[in-house]
């Protein structure tokens, strides 16, 4: 992987900050339509990009299209130094759900989609995201990046929500420049994939890393440790993921300019042994 640091690592051949920003939180509830505050939600995609923050992480399914077209309206023309990091493999329902779209034909109207949405020829980074609902064999969809890479409209193939037996089966088609999945403190299962990009020298990018935003609440099991440490429980619960592994970096979002500071903390944080092994059994 190369490149890294302690605030930084290399993603898809760009050396980035390990704090990134997700943008699901810029649509409205349940990432369905248009924020209560657009303007605000703008904001804070510029204040993350102020305070240093390179990794954007997005979809076209936020929304749909909403949180890519903000991203677009707050930031363009972007700095030559960003990483936006964008998903394909889902649509929404009727019902507001997510369910599997990965076919190859879905897969390249996906990624076409989100270069117009974005206003962008090239994506560096497109993470085929695995659906449990899929009846599409996974090595298709994950063919279908590589066949886009290769057509030249992304840089480079990642993959999200998946196993260790998905990582292996990905691996084996083409080579994979990130894994982005869910992990957070008192998440049970999914250290193993954690483990294997470690290893293997994949960089790691962690969803919902606040537990969808019950690990920054009172009553959290970080609250207590957070208040000993002079912190925002926010803060802590990110320190401890980058802590992990110097290939982690984190991905929360926030639709409130005000929260970006907290977010940002975690770099700084220098967490005690003994804090850690508390959270490591949450």
């Amino acid at each position: 992987m190369g490149g890294q640091s302690m605030h930084s690592f290399t993603l898809a051949g760009r050396s980035v900050r390990r704090i990134g920003y997700g943008t699901m939180q810029l649509a409205g509830p349940k990432a369905l339509g248009e924020p209560a505050d657009p303007d605000r939600a703008k904001a804070a995609v510029r204040a993350a990009v102020d305070a240093g923050v390179r990794l954007i992480d997005t979809s076209g399914y936020y929304g749909p299209e909403v949180a890519n077209r903000l991203l677009a309206e707050a930031l363009r023309p972007y700095p030559d130094d960003l990483l936006i990091a964008t998903k394909v493999g889902a649509r929404r329902s009727p019902d507001g759900g997510f369910v599997a779209d990965a076919a190859p034909a879905a897969i390249q109207a996906a990624v076409r989609d989100n270069l117009a949405q974005l206003g962008v020829e090239r994506l560096p980074l497109v993470h085929a995201r695995f659906m449990p609902d899929s009846t599409v064999p996974w090595a298709e969809t994950v063919g279908a990046l590589a066949a886009l890479r290769d057509e030249g409209l992304i840089e480079h193939v990642g993959i999200s929500n998946v196993t260790l037996e998905l990582l292996d089966q990905a691996r084996a088609v083409t080579p994979i420049a990130s894994v982005e999945n869910e992990y957070h403190v008192g998440r049970s299962g999914g250290r193993d994939v954690l483990d294997a990009t470690t290893a293997a020298g994949i960089p790691y990018l962690a969803f919902r890393p606040l537990g969808n935003g019950a690990l920054a609440g009172e009553g959290s099991p970080l609250t207590e440790h957070a208040r000993r440490l002079g912190v925002p429980a926010a803060t802590l619960a990110l320190a401890w993921l980058l802590d992990l592994a110097p290939n982690v970096a984190v991905i929360p979002g926030t639709s409130d300019p005000g929260h970006l500071a907290d977010l940002v903390a975690a770099e700084e944080l220098a967490l005690p042994s003994a804090v850690r092994a508390a959270l490591d059994e949450a």
